[in-house]
């Protein structure tokens, strides 16, 4: 349905700056006649004074103004993974309540919907009108619930679905654990990726990856989807970006792009449509690979298979070194599941098979703090380039425009003991493996950092 969105955002923009005049003169007319900033930890007289109707409106109307102006403008796959009360967007998840809204632009009354799911619809209502004060769903009239813009990005035909399920189910719920395995003198400080919280919540005591591959029933079905919603967060950070972000058309006829952890091949699968003039290898664990090979590619990528450009081959990256010989390894979100250790053992195996014109991409979120550099960081060095700062007054990593990478970095915490790095990191890691940083490619959310054979050995692997 199309509206004047132009003049519904001037309306918003202009609600926030008449609220906040508002707000500015309240201050004023107190002892600190300011609006103390997020770095002020001094107290304000404001803060325990109980704000008058007229202040509260105002803070009120930026709030709510400031979130939709937010939701309005933003990508709607970008809004719908904005997790907000992930406890109710998991029954709208479970009972797939945007499917069922999908045919009933009008909306439909909770009794109605109630019945369909076989649910309470007080109880049912009350989650929904939560989601739709955030701009999740549309309360068309009293206890009449719609799709909007947000919602649709819940249909469980879309990969998002799926990533929701992955969030707001046992793998983000478990974060719930964090403070238990905190102040466990034995879990707080370990790196050991079988003391987590994942492992206090499932009582589980294997790795996720473990979890994953059927370490209890539940765990067998979210790895089942894992894959899936894997896609689902690739869409929503941009990922794919690398397939025209990254110079692939410069590379040769028949060069080789080897996916190290790739999964079911999410990104070599658009590599294999936009640059068909590369050879891809797939490598991942036996199931994963399994799922690829006799599933997902038969599916969507046949050409590939018939035409030869698509090899297929399990791998124990901690045990044996990727295909030999590539011009590119593509690792993407794998050196974030592990600790520094296993990093250094991964790269390693990578180095080892890599030839003296091999590059080695790793497509991760790369992590900035959130204060500001000094002059001297600033200036950059040849190894290590100083990544550009959000301009005053926002927060130098671009505080809430980036949200998810930091969200992402506790829920590694959470699931593996494992972690987002920073560029500085990053290439620590990789120098430890004997690999020399050549260039750090903004790429969607994320960005790909690439490196090249440092000056240790050069010798290549040779496949039986």
């Amino acid at each position: 349905m199309a509206s004047a969105e132009g003049s519904s955002l001037l309306k918003l923009v202009s609600l926030i700056t008449n609220a906040t005049a508002i707000v500015e003169e309240h201050f004023k007319a107190t002892s600190k006649p300011y609006v103390p900033s997020l770095n002020d930890t001094e107290p304000h007289p404001l803060d325990t004074k109980p704000y008058d109707s007229e202040l509260r409106k105002a803070v009120q109307t930026i709030e709510a103004a400031c979130a939709q102006l937010c939701a309005t403008v933003a990508k709607p796959i970008s809004s719908a993974i904005n997790l907000i009360a992930p406890h109710c967007l998991n029954v709208a998840l479970k009972f797939k309540i945007a499917d069922v809204l999908l045919n009933e632009p009008n909306g439909m009354h909770i009794n109605d919907l109630s019945r369909k799911l076989g649910l309470d619809p007080n109880k049912l209502g009350r989650i929904l009108r939560l989601l739709a004060t955030k701009h999740v769903f549309r309360e068309v009239t009293h206890n009449v619930f719609a799709n909007n813009r947000i919602s649709v990005q819940y249909l469980s035909s879309n990969p998002v679905w799926s990533f929701g399920i992955h969030f707001t189910g046992v793998t983000g719920q478990c974060s719930s654990e964090l403070t238990n395995v905190l102040k466990d003198p034995e879990w707080g400080p370990s790196l050991d990726p079988r003391k987590t919280a994942l492992n206090k919540y499932t009582g589980f005591d294997g790795d996720l990856f473990e979890f994953f591959e059927g370490g209890t029933p539940e765990g067998a079905m979210v790895g089942a989807q894992f894959g899936i919603a894997m896609i689902g967060w690739g869409n929503v950070t941009e990922a794919g970006s690398v397939v025209h972000g990254y110079p692939w058309d410069k590379l040769p006829e028949g060069a080789s792009v080897c996916d190290v952890g790739g999964g079911i091949g999410n990104i070599t699968l658009q590599l294999a449509k936009a640059h068909p003039h590369l050879k891809l290898k797939l490598q991942d664990i036996p199931e994963r690979i399994r799922q690829a090979k006799d599933v997902v590619w038969p599916k969507s990528c046949p050409e590939a298979i018939e035409t030869d450009r698509i090899e297929f081959k399990a791998i124990d990256f901690f045990v044996d070194p990727p295909i030999p010989g590539c011009d590119v390894y593509y690792l993407k979100n794998i050196i974030h599941d592990w600790s520094d250790n296993d990093c250094i053992k991964i790269l390693r195996g990578v180095r080892k098979a890599m030839s003296p014109h091999s590059r080695v991409l790793i497509q991760e979120f790369v992590m900035q703090h959130a204060s500001r550099a000094s002059q001297s960081t600033k200036n950059g060095t040849e190894s290590i380039p100083f990544q550009p700062e959000a301009p005053e007054p926002l927060l130098p990593n671009y505080g809430a425009g980036r949200i998810r990478q930091y969200v992402l970095d506790i829920h590694m915490l959470a699931l593996l003991n494992a972690q987002e790095r920073p560029l500085e990191e990053l290439i620590r890691l990789a120098k430890e493996a004997d690999l020399e940083f050549v260039k750090l490619w903004e790429i969607g959310e994320m960005a790909a950092v690439e490196f090249r054979p440092g000056p240790g050995s050069t010798e290549v692997i040779v496949e039986a």
